[in-house]
């Protein structure tokens, strides 16, 4: 008895095949997640990304059971062999950003009956171990892009504000936007928080980019509120007891965290409200065409 096999098209193929396959294919993947976890180098906010994604995966698991079209695997092989031709090519961390996008391509496949759940895959690239890496490449851009941004808002308040850097100078006193206060925390947890919005309400790759792209303005546009708020509190224009200086700092960081989260998660929610809207429409347009012929649809085919 001949068994047929296509793993491009087969509702004959398990999930955990492919799965199966890709973890073998990407060990040393593996092997510097484990480096990268033990050296301390980077704090463990991934595990909150990947615990996100398991709990996402159990909450359509019976929609995955219950799958019965047929399965194209054919992205996740093409994400596969790309990681195969550049394995020598590439630094261990784009190695890992492909492997994650392609296990993430095939369980979008098997889980959410789509050819690439892009919300889900940015849950997968958020729980790789980036914070440090993030830091080293977009700390400094992030810090020059806000006091560049802040110099204008502070000159239109009388201060004779000039950026310098990632500092700002203010009639010969330099105030500087230091490492913590450059924004990455905010963009991990702000793009956390909206892939993890955009996969509970199953938002399609592009309502996911438009809700990404939203997200990251929300997120520039806080942390530069942010840094105009602390430049009144480090230059003391805003004269608070010393005992108080430091929580008050710290406040308006949470502050402003909060205001860009509750943006975050109501722009989210308004592009799954009109996502829906627009799918109702479409499906009434749909049974007003059948309804409207209703002879034709129900005739033979010849």
């Amino acid at each position: 008895m001949a068994i047929r096999l296509n793993i491009f098209g087969s509702a004959g193929v398990s999930p955990a095949l492919p799965l199966l396959l890709q973890a073998i294919a990407f060990w040393p993947v593996w092997r510097w997640y484990a480096a990268r976890i033990n050296d301390s180098s980077d704090d463990a906010w991934g595990w909150v990304a990947l615990l996100t994604a398991a709990i996402l995966l159990l909450r359509f698991r019976s929609e995955s059971n219950a799958q019965s079209a047929q399965p194209n695997l054919l992205l996740p092989a093409l994400l596969t062999l790309a990681y195969a031709v550049g394995f020598m090519f590439v630094s261990p961390l784009p190695r890992a950003l492909l492997a994650m996008t392609a296990i993430g391509a095939t369980i979008s496949v098997y889980c959410f009956r789509a050819k690439f759940q892009l919300s889900f895959c940015g849950l997968l690239l958020l729980s790789l171990p980036l914070m440090a890496s993030m830091q080293f490449y977009l700390g400094y851009p992030l810090r020059s892009t806000v006091t560049a941004m802040a110099a204008p808002m502070l000159q239109l308040g009388g201060l004779a504000v000039v950026p310098e850097g990632a500092c700002l100078n203010w009639s010969g006193r330099v105030i500087s936007v230091d490492a913590p206060c450059s924004g990455v925390k905010m963009l991990w947890t702000g793009m956390f928080l909206c892939f993890t919005l955009a996969c509970w309400f199953r938002l399609n790759w592009l309502r996911t980019i438009v809700a990404t792209v939203f997200s990251v303005a929300a997120i520039l546009l806080g942390n530069l509120i942010r840094a105009v708020a602390l430049f009144y509190l480090e230059a003391d224009l805003l004269p608070l007891p010393e005992r108080f200086s430091n929580a008050a700092h710290s406040a308006v960081g949470v502050m402003m965290f909060l205001l860009t989260a509750i943006a975050i998660a109501w722009l989210t929610t308004r592009i799954q409200a009109i996502s829906e809207k627009a799918e109702s429409a479409e499906t009434a347009q749909s049974l007003a065409i059948l309804s409207a012929n209703p002879l034709r649809n129900s005739a033979p085919q010849r």
